[in-house]
């Protein structure tokens, strides 16, 4: 069947929409790129032009002084520990949910759904209440574990969704071969899960690289601080270390766009070989 072939004026108008949100998308990374190579004085005076000269003060005190990459350390350990965990954990649950015909799965899906419509901040509380009375404060046990259990309800979630998806004639094939449930869940399915798992991986570690509020409850020593502990320490009590700030959030998003690529790739490779094939 041909593709149908669209108008000029709509091809046109569709790809000045793709250049312009481009455009948006990408100016907040340039601004801050050129600004990290400002003052205060450079950046209040001419915000949205070159710099005057390109030093590299900024990134020096932003290694050295502000120990951005202790921070940016912490925070890619953090997140990848509990993100891993979080699909880990996930991936039997959306099985166990979607697959055994288990009595109660649509009360416990349920369950996991009001988690998600539950407010982060509403969660700050009992938390750290519960971090403390486990002797887990200033730990990476501590803060893994909360990241984990305000990150699992969306990957049960995305994963349980896309696993109805997938035929249901493959785990009889499978049994019927002699599969056991482990190398089905893991050997099978995992694999036709991937985009999902990517996705889920993406948005977790994100979340959890980027989170201040529990860091900043939970973990109180020098040597446990995330990145975004990190970059609260260019402000002062009279003045902001804009220069040094930008220079901080340019070493910070490395990581990220380093997941970024890598697992974009992924989904695009999971979405053409992972499909089910009649």
């Amino acid at each position: 069947m041909d593709t149908p072939k669209l108008s000029r004026p709509y091809f046109i108008f569709i790809h000045a929409v793709a250049i312009i949100w481009g455009l948006v998308c990408i100016f907040p990374m340039v601004f801050s790129f050129l600004s990290s190579f400002k003052n205060n004085t450079q950046i209040y005076n001419n915000a949205f032009g070159f710099p005057e000269t390109f030093s590299l003060d900024n990134y020096i005190f932003a290694l050295y002084r502000a120990d951005i990459l202790r921070g940016v350390f912490n925070s890619f350990l953090y997140a990848t520990l509990s993100t891993t965990a979080v699909i880990l954990l996930a991936i039997p649950v959306a099985y166990s949910l979607t697959r055994l015909n288990i009595r109660g799965a649509g009360v416990i899906m349920f369950y996991f759904i009001a988690g998600l419509t539950l407010p982060v901040h509403a969660m700050i509380v009992p938390l750290s209440i519960r971090i403390a009375d486990m002797n887990l404060r200033n730990s990476i046990a501590g803060i893994v574990l909360v990241y984990i259990a305000i990150n699992f309800s969306f990957a049960v979630f995305v994963l349980s969704g896309f696993m109805k998806g997938i035929s249901s004639e493959i785990d009889e094939a499978a049994t019927i071969d002699g599969c056991g449930v482990l190398r089905l869940l893991f050997g099978i399915l995992t694999p036709l899960l991937f985009p999902a798992i990517a996705t889920c991986f993406i948005i977790t570690f994100l979340r959890v690289y980027n989170d201040l509020i529990f860091s900043v409850v939970l973990l109180s020593k020098q040597e446990l601080a995330t990145v975004s502990i990190a970059l609260m320490s260019f402000k002062g009590d009279q003045t902001i270390n804009f220069g040094g700030t930008f220079a901080g959030i340019c070493i910070a998003i490395l990581p990220l766009l380093i997941v970024y690529i890598a697992f974009q790739k992924k989904i695009e490779m999971g979405l053409s070989e992972g499909a089910v094939k009649g």
